[in-house]
């Protein structure tokens, strides 16, 4: 009973601190008056790395007073563009722009052709706008969205400040005067407008026209902007209760321009347009009053050239220096470009509408200097393109290490034996493997040791695992494979306790320059947790079998679970819905229950329920620190089944797609193909156990119902089972060979006909 009590205590207390609030934060303008003005300044392609050069003294200078962040550019595509970035911003939720028409905006008098935009634009949407600038483009950019997979609203930034009469202006122009031989550069980059217009197309105040541009015969594409231009037209843009943005378009001239110029040109034409753009940038803050107005820098789009995270900063009234984050990235030092909307709406008092995605930004870790935290985003930026760039030789290692295991597992058993313990080594140190992926992340090899440092640190770390699990093991049978699934159960579970620090940039975790996670527990890393969890707790019962066993893994299990799901931690919905049948079947059956008909609808109440609680949960924290899961439930009360529906699309979407983006799919079939082999060949003895050990049929039973809803529920999709079969290959091979040739001073494990489970032996 103490075990028993034991694990609950430790599940109630896990839940009750779920409920309670996170660490106390203030959004960008809580409690402070609406602001007067806001300058957006937009900064294509510029990462912190390009401001520490010390070629900006004006935006250093800013940037050193604000409060600051990595920004994450990913929208609703995989590749950053210029478009989709602004029109993400404009939406505030991860929108698509790759159609030709999408920089297509116009002041009303310029010709289109035969005739003006102005009438083009009448022509197109039945609209008469007789001020500020049009998209020609806006309903092939409603179509394209419509058919994608987010839904996002296009314009409603520029909706929502329009119904709080809040003034919008944008001052950019990115064309070239030279012909453009590449089809994804457009003859007109205006897209700026993408982010101010409303859901008609339309801004009411701005310039974008050749009016802004000069011609330079060493400037990209033959133009630059003409600053005297630019700066009248902001001076004349910047009135009481408005928002200006004003784009660096030189620095995106000089971007798009990497396609046909060398590298060292292309370094000096990306330094001139910095330095042009910071001399610009001086001039705007000239007319900036901070002790009302505020200034958002931010880059809504990374370098062709390469993925990466670019800069976000803020300063305004009230607002104090430090860390940026929200509750779309959870984790101080990263903000997503759909936070853009709801920060600036939050500094003139505006709720976020129902329909955006992002959410306001926070300031954190405030203990901090300037050059700290300019260095600590660099340093993200460096560790996360590092990270990405080593994810496909991992997963190429990983299939290997797995082939050669199976390969030589089936070799031992043919032998009967014969050079099994070099086998039983091997399995271990490819789980070793896969922890010491985690433990490099922490080490920082992007920035210490680079790719063969930490190719280095991986296979002696794997190496050292296998050992130390060998000798802590060491008395018992199965007591290494105990160690190191607990390790893995242990590592993972106490990272996400603790924020989830070695999750981040890890090679079988995330990083923010992909950006579809930054914080809590990633698919993968669901998928080795769930599985060592669920193996450790058959073969804890198998060779313990006791009431007091059952209940510690009972509580194990739980334990995990609630780490796994809850918001403050692994905030991973899929893991509510995925591991809590499994789970749950596992303790039915190991307390000694059947499963009938009635057991099946329990565990479709399970599933149900356990999403249920999650996301009620994450819905009844304050808006700005709910997550996905909150976000989700809000949604779906606001918009019903369609809501339910785009989300279920674009699950499937991606869940599918992951057949052809991931070679941990080959996993699958080698490691079924192994477990096949072995069942085959009745020397290995796995149907003897099978059929002697309740403990280890529960186990992969609760196995295969949590490999199935993790492929189906989360959008890596077969990646999930794959892993957790790789997993359980190691798992079963150093059970076969340990039973085929034990060592010497311990005893064979041998299949028990006597044997009867906890429950029933209690």
């Amino acid at each position: 009973m103490t075990a028993r009590r034991a694990a609950v205590t430790a599940v109630l207390a896990a839940v009750f601190a779920v409920g309670g609030p996170l660490a106390t934060a203030t959004s960008a303008a809580d409690a402070q008056a609406p602001v007067q003005r806001v300058l957006l300044i937009s900064l294509p392609a510029v990462t912190w790395a390009d401001l520490a050069s010390g070629n900006a003294p004006h935006l250093e200078a800013l940037l050193s007073q604000s409060a600051v962040a990595d920004l994450v550019t990913r929208a609703a595509g995989r590749r950053s563009s210029p478009a989709s970035g602004y029109a993400t911003l404009g939406a505030g939720g991860r929108a698509s722009a790759v159609n030709p028409l999408a920089g297509q905006a116009f002041e009303l008098t310029e010709p289109y052709g035969a005739t003006s935009a102005r009438d083009a634009f009448r022509q197109r949407t039945g609209h008469s706008v007789n001020q500020g600038l049009v998209h020609l483009g806006i309903d092939a950019l409603d179509q394209e969205n419509e058919a994608g997979v987010y839904a996002p609203t296009l314009g409603a930034f520029g909706d929502a400040l329009a119904s709080a009469h809040v003034g919008r202006a944008v001052i950019a122009n990115a064309d070239g005067a030279q012909p453009v031989i590449d089809d994804d550069i457009g003859e007109f980059q205006r897209s700026a407008v993408n982010a101010l217009m409303d859901s008609n197309g339309v801004v009411p105040g701005g310039r974008v026209g050749d009016e802004l541009l000069v011609r330079d015969p060493a400037a990209p594409f033959g133009v630059r902007l003409n600053a005297d231009a630019v700066y009248a037209a902001f001076r004349n843009a910047w009135r009481a209760r408005s928002v200006v943005l004003v784009e660096g378009s030189d620095l995106l001239r000089a971007d798009l321009y990497g396609e046909f110029a060398t590298p060292d040109q292309l370094h000096d034409l990306r330094l001139r347009a910095l330095r042009d753009t910071d001399a610009l940038v001086g001039h705007l803050l000239a007319n900036v009053d901070f002790s009302r107005d505020a200034v958002m820098v931010v880059a809504p789009s990374s370098s062709r050239r390469g993925s990466g995270l670019t800069v976000a900063a803020l300063r305004a009234p009230g607002v104090s220096t430090g860390l940026l984050r929200s509750a779309t990235s959870g984790r101080s030092g990263f903000v997503y470009v759909a936070d853009i909307a709801p920060t600036v709406l939050n500094l003139y008092g505006i709720a976020t509408p129902t329909d955006m995605e992002g959410r306001v930004m926070q300031v954190r870790s405030q203990s901090t200097s300037a050059a700290e935290r300019q260095t600590f985003l660099v340093h993200a930026n460096v560790d996360g393109v590092f990270r990405d760039n080593l994810v496909n030789t991992a997963n190429t290692t990983l299939l290997a290490l797995v082939a050669l295991l199976g390969a030589c597992t089936a070799l031992v058993v043919i032998r009967r034996g014969r050079g099994a313990a070099i086998v039983r080594y091997g399995a271990l140190a490819v789980l070793g493997f896969l922890d010491a992926t985690y433990l490099a992340s922490a080490l920082h090899f992007g920035r210490n040791g680079g790719d063969a440092g930490f190719w280095a640190f991986v296979v002696v770390g794997a190496a050292i695992i296998a050992f130390v699990c060998l000798v802590v093991g060491r008395g018992r049978p199965l007591g290494p494979i105990v160690v190191a699934l607990a390790l893995m159960v242990v590592l993972h579970v106490g990272d996400l306790l603790t924020g989830a620090h070695i999750e981040l940039n890890s090679v079988f975790g995330y990083s923010a320059t992909v950006g579809i996670r930054t914080s809590g527990e990633g698919n993968l890393t669901f998928a080795q947790l769930t599985a060592a969890a669920l193996l450790l707790g058959g073969v804890l019962m198998w060779r313990r079998p006791s009431r007091r066993t059952v209940w510690l893994v009972i509580g194990m299990l739980s334990v995990t679970l609630v780490v796994m799901a809850a918001p403050p931690w692994g905030s991973d919905f899929g893991a509510a819905l995925a591991a809590a049948p499994g789970f749950a079947l596992f303790a039915w059956l190991a307390l000694g229950r059947r499963v009938r008909a009635g057991t099946v609808a329990l565990l479709g109440v399970v599933l149900v329920a356990s999403g249920l609680l999650v996301g009620i949960i994450d819905m009844l924290r304050p808006t700005s620190q709910q997550t996905h899961i909150g976000r989700f439930f809000d949604r779906v009360t606001r918009d019903g089944f369609s809501g339910f529906a785009v989300v279920i699309r674009r699950k499937a979407t991606e869940n599918f797609a992951a057949f052809t983006s991931t070679r941990l799919v080959w996993l699958l079939p080698i490691g079924v193909a192994l477990l096949a082999y072995l069942w085959w060949q009745r020397s290995s003895g796995v149907r003897e156990l099978l059929r002697a050990e309740p403990a280890i049929r529960h186990a992969l039973v609760a196995f295969g119902v949590t490999a199935v809803l993790g492929f189906a529920l989360n959008d890596s999709g077969i990646a999930i089972p794959a892993l957790m079969v790789a997993v359980l290959e190691c798992t079963a091979t150093f059970v076969v060979v340990s039973r085929l040739e034990p060592p010497a001073d311990e005893p064979a494990v041998v299949p028990r006909d006597d044997y009867v489970s906890s429950a029933e032996r209690a």
